[in-house]
Parts: C-alpha cells; structure tokens; sequence
C-alpha cells in the first residue's frame, strides 16, 4: 500500500456534508502535512498564503491547487531529506484530478488533457532518442560494410577461405544496415505521428484554457453550490464568522455568475447579509461581469442590497470606463436609462471638481445622441458645491463640450418651477449670487443656453427668478440675448405664476428695441 493510498476520507467529513473526494484527498494532504511537524499558521506564513487558504485546503472543504500540492512535497522531502515514492505522488496527483471531477469537470478534462500532452512530449523526447541512437549506429554499420568491401577489393584475386569469410561478413552486414534503415523509418514514422499527437493535444489544451478564460471567474476547487451553502451554514452555527466571511468574499469573485445569483437569493432569504455580498460582487469581479449581473440587483427594486450595489458599482466608474458602464446599464429592451442614471449620479457625486464632472459625464455619453434621460444626475450635478452653488458652471461647461441635453436637465433643476411656496425666496437669491460669480465670458455662455432651451417653462421661470431677486441688469442682458436670437416671444407671460418684475422687464425689452 503506498503512502497515498493509506488515508481514506473519513465518514464524519461526508457526513457534514463535504464531497467525499475532495475530503479524501483534504485527509490525505493533512496526514502529509503532520510529518512536517509544524502548526498550518506557520506553514502559511511560510509559503505566503492566507491561513485560512491552507485549513480549507487539508481540511477537505476545498480541493488543493496543483502548485500547493506539489510544493508541500517538496517541503516534506526537504524536512525528511529524502524524496516520497514516485508512486506515492502519481496518486496524490490521481487523487486531485478525482476531486477535480465532481467538482470542475471543465478544469479536470483541462488537467487531463495536460497530463495527455506531457505524456506526448515525453514519448517525442524518446523518439528523438532512439533516431539519434539508430542513426549512430547505422552510421557504424555503414563504415563497417565499406571497410569490408574495401578488404574484398584488395583480396577480388585471391579465392581462397578468407576472401569467402569477407563476403559472408559484408552480406551481414549488409543485412543489418537494411534491418537498421527500416528499424529507422519505423522510429521516424513514430516520431511524426507522435509530434502529430503532441500539436493536436497542445491546440486543445490552448483551446480549452481559451475557452474557460472567457467564462466567468471560476476557482477549480470550488465544491458544489449546495454543498458550499451548507458548508456555510455549518460555519454560522459554529459562530466561526470570520472564516464564513472570507469564503463568501471569495465565492463573490470567483463563482460563475448564476451561483452568484443563487447565493444572492438565498442570502436575502436567511437574512445573512446579502448587501454586504452584492457588495463584493461589484468591487471584485470583471467589469463586464457587474454589468450582466445588474438586472439581478436591480430587480430586487429599493432596498439596501441595491444601495449597496450602486454604490460599490458607482465607485468604479472613471473616464475611461464610464461609456462602458453607462451602456452596459441601459435596458436592451426598452433603453431604459434608470440604473445607468442611478450609477452615474452617484458617480458625479464622488468627483473633487466640476472638470471633473464634465470629463465623467460627457465620456459616460460618448457616441450616445440626445436627449440623455438622466434626471438624478442632473439633480445631483444641481445640488452644486460651495464654489457652485447649484451647479451653473457644470452646466455651462457641458454645453461646451456639446451636451446641451444634460446642461439642460441641470439648468432645469437648478431653475426649478415658479416660486409658489414658502421658502422659495431662498432659490431666487442663491441664484443672482451664483450668477454674479461668473466672469462674463461664462455669463454669456449661460444665457445662450437659457435662450436656446427646448423647454420654455423652464426659460421662463429662469427668466422670472432673476427678476424676483431684483437682478434688473443681468435680467435685462439675458432678455436682450432672447430677443436678438428671435426668442424672447416664447416665454409664458401670461402664466398666472410669472411675476410682474418679469412682465414689466420683457415690456421695456421691447420698447427699447421699438417693437
């Protein structure tokens, strides 16, 4: 019996609900583990892994990488000074690829297919051999069988006994050069076929490590979903959180997508924290990963898994990726733009400055035509800083950069609708001190965008603020831009809500200019 075959997963492992061979081959690793004569904290320390990677590992709730296998074997054959049995460790390695099996049948054809290809290599290395070893020795022959003739050339007169042994020697000879040429060809053939065998099994190991690059993170010592939930559940009783906590933070980034979302709902179920996991799932996982799981949050509709969400999603957002998550979000079906504005306001929000704020919303729009429906970014951008105190200069700028749309929405915003309430006064002075923080070059900039609004309740109770905050001359500049572009006319002076500071004002306009 070797040293491998020894061990046996034992019945309370299965019991707690392991997979019997990944605890088989977790027993097998701890009893090679315990020769070392050292606790699992300082052997992690050593080879630098996380302490808990290595429990999980010789515990059998995990199947061990290929790499920390083989380098606990070098570690043990260092400390007994003497190396393990080779067939101690061709089952260790049978024993894994068992494991890989009902775990990550993918991952397992892949390790098979790699021990295919080794096997190849070597039998090329061999074929290469036995050519050079065959060529050498024909080589021999050759020069042998022409010493020979050379002889019997010497001797073509003499018919005597040694000329008869020459010609028998040379017939031999002959005889084993032949046999030689075709022992040759054969290794020859041997080697093509197994060069041939090695590109094929090469290609499809490249194939397949291709193929499983493209799918969603998987870890090949993952157990199955079921499995790993009751695992965690052993793990909560137990009260063992931290390490309940690190499997989940795991799970997040490297578990195909579709048992993230199992986990996600089963989480939501029990009660155990699931924002703190869709938290994960953002932060950890390939962007284009967090954008095709989003319509799983987003369905969960308002709750704190989903302000969770957003906000790890929205701290990832950048200029250079933000056209990305902001098309990633929008709705395929109906092109609803919600989650995509949710994000990226919360985005906006993270931001230091205005240019800031411009470069991130504009980049987040790249090659997307007007209008941008994105009301919680216009409001967010609206709520202005302390050097813009509702957001003017955001808006000025990204009617610069050709985002009428979006400046808009902010100048919509920061306008709001006529004054009928209690407080509203408030607005129309933030305004006129806003405005009078702007250099001329930016005013004008400002009212050219007012002027051009699509929306002329919006230019009107802009145009009506001004006028409630007494700002006669910045009020008379703006109507005068209005009416030397033709559109002074489209504001709604006869809304019962537009004030006469705003009625009187337009009059004068008018007159001054004789119409």
């Amino acid at each position: 019996m070797t040293e491998v075959a020894r061990t046996r997963g034992s019945s309370s492992e299965i019991e707690r609900g392991e997979v019997p061979e990944v605890a088989a081959l977790g027993n097998v690793l701890k009893e090679l583990f315990t020769r070392l004569g050292i606790s699992q904290s300082q052997y992690a320390y050593r080879v630098h892994l996380d302490k808990s990677a290595v429990s999980r590992y010789l515990s059998g709730r995990r199947v061990a990488p290929q790499d920390f296998i083989d380098r606990l074997v070098r570690e043990i054959e260092d400390h007994l000074g003497a190396p393990l049995q080779l067939e101690a460790k061709e089952a260790l390695r049978g024993r894994r690829l068992e494991a890989l099996r009902v775990c990550s049948p993918d991952e397992y054809r892949l390790e098979s297919l790699r021990d295919e290809l080794a096997r190849s290599r070597r039998d090329t290395e061999r074929a290469h051999r036995n050519i050079e070893a065959l060529n050498a020795l024909l080589d021999k022959k050759e020069a042998e069988a022409r010493g020979v003739a050379d002889d019997l050339t010497s001797l073509r007169l003499d018919w005597g006994a040694e000329r008869s042994a020459f010609a028998r020697a040379q017939e031999d000879l002959l005889r084993q050069i032949d046999r030689l040429r075709q022992d040759l060809q054969d290794a020859e053939h041997l080697r093509a076929e197994a060069e041939r065998q090695t590109r094929e099994l090469r290609d499809h190991v490249l194939d397949l490590e291709e193929e499983l690059s493209r799918r969603s993170a998987v870890t090949p010592g993952d157990v199955p979903l079921e499995l790993f939930k009751q695992q965690l559940q052993r793990m909560w009783d137990e009260e063992d959180l931290t390490e309940a906590a690190r499997d989940l933070t795991e799970a997040a980034w490297s578990r195909p997508l579709e048992d993230v979302a199992e986990l996600l709902r089963w989480l939501r179920e029990i009660g155990a924290a699931p924002e703190t996991f869709a938290a994960d799932v953002a932060r950890l996982r390939p962007l284009e990963d967090v954008l095709a799981f989003s319509p799983e949050v987003t369905r969960l509709g308002r709750s704190r898994v989903r302000e969770s969400w957003v906000s790890a999603v929205a701290a990832r957002v950048t200029e250079r990726n933000a056209a990305a998550v902001y098309q990633g979000l929008r709705d395929p079906e109906t092109r609803s733009e919600a989650e995509a504005d949710r994000i990226l306001a919360e985005a906006v929000g993270r931001v230091q400055s205005n240019a800031e704020a411009v470069a991130l919303v504009s980049a987040a729009l790249t090659g997307t035509a007007p209008p941008a429906r994105l009301p919680r970014v216009a409001e967010k951008l609206a709520r202005g800083s302390r050097l813009d105190l509702l957001g003017i200069r955001v808006a000025v700028g990204l009617a610069q950069a050709g985002r009428y749309d979006v400046a808009a929405l902010v100048i919509a915003v920061a306008a709001g609708h006529a004054p009928d309430r209690e407080g509203d006064e408030i607005d129309d002075v933030r305004l006129a001190r806003c405005l009078r923080e702007l250099d001329e070059d930016l005013i004008a900039s400002l009212f050219d965008l007012v002027t051009w609004l699509d929306d002329t309740t919006v230019m009107t109770t802009f145009a009506d603020r001004l006028a409630r905050a007494h700002e006669k001359a910045l009020l008379e500049r703006l109507l005068t831009t209005m009416a030397e572009h033709g559109r002074l006319e489209l504001l709604d002076l006869f809304d019962v809500r537009t004030s006469g500071r705003l009625k009187r004002a337009v009059r004068d306009v008018r007159a001054s200019r004789g119409q």
